[in-house]
């Protein structure tokens, strides 16, 4: 409530410069969203007016106590309020202009809440709603996108309406909580299993036997896909750095996943998961029986056309790359991105399949932000455990059994660190 002094004049005596209104339009659903909230809990803020007469604020109410029938209305002078007060009726009138984007509106919540809060002892969210006459939920969400914007947080800046950036506010919220929970539980955040990078050489099904430290919520599959792809005529392996890739060594580390899904993953995590289109049937099969599976694959189209070429006497070159998005629990993804990404091959003389780390950022984008913990259990080159720390995960670890490989990951990551 405004302090100073009230005083009841006659609704006939008021008046209303439509040339100076701030608002550019006073639609009739904000004037009866006004009534029945009047009508329910009865007028919270007066009107403020001149000494003659004319509203300077609370022309939605103005409008909606003659509805009511009021003959009498509660009012304020401006020349009695202070200028804190006066900045409270400007931000309430900016609250609710057409004119605006959603997030100065948001903002403008913000600040007319702070200064109610630094106005009155003990002021509360649902205050906020009474006075400005919206849901209580309404001023919880718009606070919740508010105080990620005036963070900074680019996701929710650029986001192209408000309901798109409330759904990226309310994800991160819930992931939040899981790893807060994570942490409740006595799961701190990885450090650096090797001096200054988070690459281990270890056998993945070696390795997760005896593993006993925190979970992970993002686990990035780039398991050899089981295609004999080091033995193709056309193959890389002997130009660049090959590994055994038999259906087999395939079949063994996905079974190791499953197994310990929950060693890993806890209660909650997403999977990116790649493969070959060879065991598209098999591998979503087996996967389903223990993930959530989206069916329809992440999709690296190698735009310079330099795929493998299995047999050239008998089929195409394949040029493009896929991968399941799975999920472990309910966990929601940060923000939506095309599940299809052109780019070109990535190949060094110290590993034949490379991935794109411009391709995984792309992808990682649903998943990595600064409540993630990445494993990539066969990291190869390391271009995801990269990917992830250029979008902020909170910890990362890479596995690899291959010295070379992990030795060329290590320094590739410290590269990239500057």
């Amino acid at each position: 409530m405004l302090s100073g002094e009230f005083e009841s004049v006659s609704y006939s005596s008021l008046w209303v410069d439509r040339g100076e209104r701030i608002r550019k339009v006073l639609t009739p659903e904000a004037v009866e969203e006004k009534r029945e909230s009047i009508a329910r809990i009865g007028l919270i803020h007066p009107l403020v007016i001149t000494r003659e007469g004319q509203i300077i604020s609370g022309e939605t109410r103005y409008t909606a106590l003659g509805l009511l029938g009021w003959d009498m209305v509660p009012v304020q002078y401006v020349d009695t309020l202070d200028p804190k007060e006066l900045l409270a009726i400007e931000l309430e009138e900016n609250i609710k202009r057409t004119d605006l984007s959603w997030q100065d509106q948001c903002d403008a919540l913000r600040k007319y809440h702070a200064l109610q809060q630094d106005l009155h002892d003990s002021w509360t969210q649902t205050q906020t709603a009474d006075a400005l006459g919206i849901a209580a939920s309404t001023v919880t969400q718009q606070l919740a996108v508010a105080e990620e914007i005036s963070k900074g947080n680019s996701r929710v800046v650029n986001a192209p309406k408000y309901s798109v950036a409330r759904g990226i506010v309310a994800r991160q919220k819930e992931r939040e909580k899981a790893s807060e929970l994570t942490s409740l539980l006595g799961e701190d955040v990885l450090a650096a299993p090797v001096a200054e990078t988070p690459i281990l050489t270890a056998n993945f099904i070696d390795w997760v036997d005896t593993y006993s430290g925190p979970t992970f919520n993002l686990i990035h599959c780039d398991f050899p896909y089981g295609i004999n792809a080091d033995k193709f005529n056309q193959g890389s392996a002997d130009a660049f750095g090959g590994y055994a890739d038999t259906p087999e060594t395939y079949w063994a580390l996905v079974d190791t996943l499953i197994s310990n899904k929950e060693k890993l993953l806890g209660s909650s995590g997403h999977i990116i998961f790649w493969f070959s289109m060879r065991f598209y049937t098999e591998t979503l099969a087996r996967l389903s029986e223990h993930f959530w599976v989206d069916p329809y694959p992440l999709i690296w189209h190698k735009s310079d056309n330099k795929g493998t070429l299995p047999d050239p006497s008998r089929g195409p070159r394949r040029i493009y790359e896929v991968a399941f998005l799975c999920s472990h629990g309910d966990r929601k993804i940060i923000s939506a991105v095309a599940n299809t990404f052109s780019g070109p091959t990535i190949r060094t003389a110290e590993h034949m399949s490379e991935k794109s780390q411009a391709m995984l950022e792309h992808f990682f984008r649903m998943v990595v932000d600064e409540n993630t913990r990445l494993l990539d259990p066969t990291c190869g080159s390391g271009s995801a455990l990269r990917a992830g720390r250029t979008l902020g995960a909170a910890s990362i670890l890479g596995l690899e059994m291959n010295p070379d490989f992990a030795e060329n990951a290590r320094k590739s990551w410290l590269a990239s660190n500057g």
